[in-house]
């Protein structure tokens, strides 16, 4: 019997209830545009509550269809979609995936678009021509294009990939942290928070963030994938098992190792075994070709670090292998996750020696945020503010620092702000042209900004808003909301340059050293827990996909067949 079959009778999704009724448009545009015959379990109860403007949260797996539940609805909807996604590569993906039919009412905007095409974008949005934008977390926090989508209109904001707000997830963005006040400033629509996975603590975070909103939680269960867990002495018996399944398993693999140098080597070994293999990381200087041959077949086995996969639509991956300890449960189930998508059987194998735990735990330490990174980051960033609130060039922070850590920049300013040392605004432009029209002053606050700009009618002037902030007594986070909003009466034209992050130095609190001392000893415990569960997984005798659902706070019978476990012999 197919393995698909017999699962699914042991296992059926554990809070799935009949699909509620759509309106028929939904139906119809479900055959007519996407050129499917019904929904998947939970697609219509996300759907519902998106067009009912339901706050909500789905926690779907990979391969149950998220995007649908958000571009299906956004085709109904009066007003736009924002869907916001964490990688360019991504948001592509979705935008290529679209059916033919959609694919005119859908666009994205990104880092890549110069100031014309942005405005004839946005334009377009206010014309009613697009019901998806697809938008990076960046995005969000520049109050100027907050200001053109509201004047739009917005229907609703979906957040792909919410986990990636979570502080203490492996995959955290702290721009996602800003979304809930993005949210506010477009004037509160629904959110759809989506995510393949979502520990109870996530989810928390997430309600914390986004506000409270309706939980829909797929089961983890995925009976097309088969777990496994290999045994392994010592690095020569990893190697050896791994190009033994890359021999016995026919179609795509991806092998994920920890250190690019790790990717190479493996990669390596496996050409020379004659296997077709290639390697990917950060520092591979064609990432795009690289992954292109992937994708079209011409290389079958990738060994790759982790920042492959997210946002790769390639259904037919028959095997994801981790040559490595994963980080967390959560970080495994994602990655896995990837395999299988096209609901055939799909291996997902791990590689466990029993000085994994040790490595991963020294690995970890090494890579953690300590006390005196956090003080050198402040000092830093201290040295090169002017005053109190500045606009801040990121790249010359992290040049400023020890190491030139990207990662300590990018944590170690949300840690700062987590407790109390200073504030991130919006993005702002330190320096901007200001244009009077001729049209009277709206309010005596824009007469005194213009006098004390120097501005004249018909006159461009170039005006450097943190200056111009202090001289009115407005503050500097304020001040361009002001003018976006004289430019809509008429009174200015603004034409603004390059924003950057501006950053509040708040007066220290009594207690940070306390704060910073109980933030990094959270940070730590959490990571400990993340790497023990991971080490119990691996040691388990229980049933893979059993361990998995009681992670995630789910309840399942045993799979009988779906894993080494309950079926070794497969």
């Amino acid at each position: 019997m197919p393995v698909a079959e017999t699962l699914q009778e042991v296992a059926p999704e554990p809070n799935e209830t009949s699909s509620p009724a759509l309106p028929e448009e939904a139906y119809a545009t479900l055959r007519d545009i996407f050129g499917l015959d019904d929904f998947r379990p939970n697609q219509a109860r996300v759907i519902q509550s998106m067009l009912a403007g339901v706050p909500t949260l789905a926690v779907m797996p990979t391969g149950a269809g998220k995007s649908l539940t958000y571009q299906l609805p956004a085709l109904l909807l009066p007003q736009p979609t924002v869907v916001v996604s964490p990688l360019i590569a991504l948001m592509k993906d979705q935008l290529d995936g679209l059916p033919d039919q959609a694919r005119p009412y859908a666009t994205l905007i990104n880092s890549s678009l110069s100031a014309s095409e942005l405005g004839a974008r946005l334009r377009a949005i206010g014309n009613g021509q697009y019901r998806l934008v697809y938008i990076a977390p960046e995005r969000l926090r520049q109050r100027a294009f907050l200001h053109a989508l509201k004047r739009c209109g917005v229907a609703r904001v979906v957040v792909d990939e919410v986990h990636c707000l979570s502080l203490w997830g492996t995959s955290f963005r702290p721009d996602y942290l800003f979304i809930g006040r993005a949210i506010e400033e477009l004037g509160n629509p629904p959110v759809l928070a989506l995510t393949a996975t979502a520990s109870r603590e996530t989810q928390a975070e997430i309600v914390a963030s986004l506000g409270a909103c309706e939980r829909v939680i797929a089961s983890v269960y995925r009976p097309n994938l088969y777990f496994q867990v290999v045994r392994a002495g010592n690095r020569d018996d990893k190697f050896k098992a791994l190009l033994d399944m890359c021999r016995r398993i026919n179609g795509p693999i991806i092998v994920y190792a920890r250190s690019r140098q790790s990717c190479e080597e493996l990669a390596e070994g496996l050409r020379q075994a004659g296997i077709v293999a290639d390697h990917y990381h950060a520092q591979v200087n064609d990432r795009a070709t690289c992954q292109e041959r992937f994708m079209r077949g011409q290389t079958r086995v990738l060994v790759a670090t982790v920042a492959f996969g997210m946002g790769i639509d390639k259904p037919d991956i028959r095997a994801i292998v981790h040559y490595n300890l994963p980080q967390s449960m959560e970080a495994y189930y994602q990655e896995a996750g990837r395999a299988g998508r096209d609901g055939q059987p799909a291996v997902c194998v791990l590689l466990y020696a029993a000085s994994d735990k040790g490595r991963l735990s020294t690995w970890l330490n090494e890579e953690a945020l300590t006390r005196d990174d956090l003080r050198e980051l402040f000092k830093a960033l201290r040295r090169l503010m002017r005053g109190p609130c500045d606009v801040l060039d990121l790249t010359q922070l992290q040049r400023a620092l020890p190491g030139d850590s990207e990662s300590l920049v990018r944590v170690g300013l949300s840690m700062l702000e987590r407790v109390g040392l200073l504030r991130r605004h919006f993005d702002s432009p330190e320096f901007a042209t200001l244009t009077l029209s001729g049209l009277p002053a709206p309010d005596d606050q824009a007469s005194q900004v213009a006098q004390l700009a120097g501005l004249s009618e018909g006159e461009p002037v170039e005006v450097d808003l943190l200056l111009l902030a202090e001289r009115t007594g407005m503050p500097a986070a304020e001040i361009e909301s002001h003018l976006l909003q004289w430019q809509d009466s008429g009174y200015l034209r603004l034409r603004g340059g390059p924003r950057l992050p501006l950053v509040e130095l708040l007066p220290a609190p009594d207690d940070v050293a306390k704060r910073i001392d109980q933030l990094l000893r959270d940070y730590r415990e959490r990571q400990e827990q993340r790497i023990e569960a991971m080490a119990n997984y691996a040691r388990s005798a229980d049933c893979r996909h059993r361990s998995l659902a009681a992670h995630f706070g789910q309840r399942i019978a045993p799979c009988r067949n779906g894993c080494d476990i309950c079926a070794p012999r497969r």
